[in-house]
């Protein structure tokens, strides 16, 4: 071997990974009304760039979080279709589906419902999302949802 081939390979550092935070601003202009993101969120779903999904921001909350808070469906689901753990708590231990049940955003329970998200999980304090419905009619069509979508296995 040659001096400079052993000095490039001893001075050789693979290429590490660099990895994005999924921009959460886009997020909250997501659902300004006039904003068009449309270019923007397609961009980011077919970039080749790793984006981190899952990381919490410096409130302690997933972007999916974020997206099921402001009530962007539109980015629950690119979230999801990049990796994002549907049932990964926060800080307070909340999950996306707390968040949409929370401020009452059925279309996106439903979708995370159909995501494996689980509305029996409890938070920090204790609550789970399903605590958040007041009206029995919307409650007995969330539990049939995620009867029909749910891969857990009950016992008889």
């Amino acid at each position: 071997m040659s001096n400079v081939e052993t000095d490039l390979n001893e001075n050789y550092e693979p290429r590490k990974s660099i990895s994005t935070r999924f921009p959460e601003d886009l997020i909250i202009r997501e659902t300004v009304p006039g904003q068009d993101t449309s270019k923007e969120l397609e961009m980011i779903a077919q970039s080749e760039e790793k984006i981190d999904v899952n990381c919490l921001n410096e409130y302690g909350h997933t972007a999916l979080s974020t997206a099921a808070f402001v009530g962007s469906m539109k980015c629950c689901k690119i979230l999801v279709e990049l990796g994002a753990e549907v049932g990964k708590r926060d800080e307070d231990g909340w999950t996306a589906m707390h968040y949409a049940m929370a401020k009452g955003y059925l279309d996106i329970v439903k979708y995370l419902i159909m995501c494996g998200g689980d509305i029996y999980v409890k938070n920090n304090d204790g609550d789970s999302p399903l605590e958040f419905v007041e009206d029995d009619e919307i409650k007995d069509v969330l539990l049939a949802c995620y009867e029909k979508h749910s891969k857990r296995k009950t016992e008889v």
